[in-house]
């Protein structure tokens, strides 16, 4: 929805709807007289989260906006919302179907990205980052805080000298860009890139078997939590590989480490006997500040530039 006069005009509707809270925080400037924004979103309005709890699936239109107040206090926030629930077709256009409350208890952030204020929610499985026309006075807030790792002496966010890289593929989203990168150093290690240098994941290939007891012991005690783990078989019964996976997902870092072992044709078996395993490092908080920083760029290729 557009920032128009319409749109105040169902905010006056909304507010019928909303109820008073009181709030213990000492952020309350970030929620007073300030509207927060995904895009042309809106989703918070002064202290009160906004949405709309129905859908016109005739008319194909959202309806009965609702002010909804938040729980505040300095570090966690409670936002109740009516999200969509639909389905997507063939062609992966999502449906609407009606519209259902939800309610989370969240850690919250005030953070200052390219001099822009922004409220981060940090919601599962993805944080939520919004953005106000308003400029606010107030000192960032650090009530998250990452749990980083190093691979190779790197770690995402980090910027690295992109002579030593060498681009193998570009990807290029609506408002930013990812490039896949191969260590020029050492082709077992593999980033992807956002804003031209800076770290956005880190992939180590090769790693030996008896060097995997270490890897887990050290990823389980830093994040404190044990992997999921997926025995070794083929997730498709026409696939000519089977895949073993050992999976953290903790305050928003995801970890996997993954081996496959080829069982196709007794031709090929010696010829593609693979023992070694594949770590992934992702942190999907990192990576939204990443985007967020470095959104709106300009397209790359790796053919023309």
């Amino acid at each position: 929805m557009k920032r128009t006069a319409l749109h105040l005009a169902s905010l006056l509707v909304a507010g019928l709807m909303a109820t008073s809270c009181s709030h213990t925080t000492k952020n309350i400037d970030a929620f007073t007289n300030i509207d927060w924004y995904i895009d042309s979103t809106l989703v918070i309005h002064n202290d009160s989260a906004f949405s709309y709890a129905a859908y016109d699936t005739v008319i194909e239109q959202f309806s009965k906006p609702v002010l909804i107040p938040l729980q505040l206090s300095d570090s966690v926030m409670t936002i109740s919302r009516y999200k969509p629930i639909g389905v997507y077709d063939d062609k992966h256009v999502f449906h609407v179907k009606k519209c259902e409350l939800s309610t989370d208890t969240v850690r919250y952030d005030i953070k200052y990205i390219n001099k822009r204020a922004k409220l981060i929610i940090y919601t599962d499985p993805f944080p939520i980052i919004l953005s106000t026309d308003k400029r606010l006075e107030m000192e960032e807030t650090n009530n998250f805080t990452p749990i980083k790792f190093q691979i190779s002496d790197f770690s995402i966010g980090d910027q690295i000298d992109k002579s030593l890289l060498k681009t193998i593929g570009v990807y290029n989203y609506p408002n930013y860009t990812i490039e896949d990168c191969e260590y020029i150093n050492d082709k077992n290690l593999s980033f992807r890139i956002i804003g031209y240098n800076h770290i956005y994941s880190i992939e180590r290939k090769k790693i030996e078997d008896y060097k995997i007891k270490e890897v887990m012991n050290v990823v389980s005690e830093k994040l404190g939590d044990t992997p999921e783990y997926g025995p070794l078989r083929q997730w498709s019964k026409d696939s000519d590989y089977e895949y073993e996976f050992y999976r953290w997902s903790t305050n928003g870092v995801q970890i996997d480490l993954t081996r496959s072992k080829y069982v196709g044709s007794d031709s090929y078996k010696k010829l593609m006997n693979n023992k070694n395993w594949t770590l992934q490092y992702d942190d999907v908080v990192l990576q939204a500040i990443l985007i967020e920083t470095f959104k709106n760029g300009k397209p790359h290729s790796s053919i023309i530039n």
